[in-house]
């Protein structure tokens, strides 16, 4: 089991507090970090994923696939995001109301799980 603090939007000097606490995080990272989201973004680019998971849902008005990537290399994350063991992207594509949806979401986290646990994790966490 986990035991797994999830929070949107987490200043870095609250990741002390949750690993501090015993608990892990799944952070996502927006336009409020830049430089951390580029280099998100240029690591994804560049390397393969340690591991995949690509899931499809159909429901009423909307067909969504979202690939879940994960990455461990951690060289140029910053020091104080105390913990990081995984770069996560999540891609989500596909149709709501017949209308073209394409959302690409990257987080970090403390956890050292695979790409279908994390697909779980945050799925049971984010409404689409």
């Amino acid at each position: 089991m986990f035991a797994s603090v999830w929070m949107r939007y987490t200043p870095k000097k609250t990741v002390g507090q949750i690993i501090a606490s015993g608990n892990h995080y799944v952070i996502a990272v927006k336009a409020n970090q830049p430089k951390l989201l580029a280099y998100l973004r240029t690591q994804f680019e560049q390397m393969p994923p340690l591991s995949v998971d690509i899931q499809t849902e159909q429901c009423r008005d909307r067909c969504t696939q979202r690939t879940v990537s994960i990455l461990d290399t951690m060289a140029g994350i910053e020091p104080h995001w105390l913990g990081v063991q995984r770069m996560i992207r999540v891609e989500r594509a596909g149709t709501r109301a017949n209308q073209p949806l394409s959302e690409t979401m990257f987080y970090l986290s403390s956890l050292a799980v695979d790409a279908a646990d994390f697909a779980q994790l945050i799925r049971s966490r984010v409404a689409d």
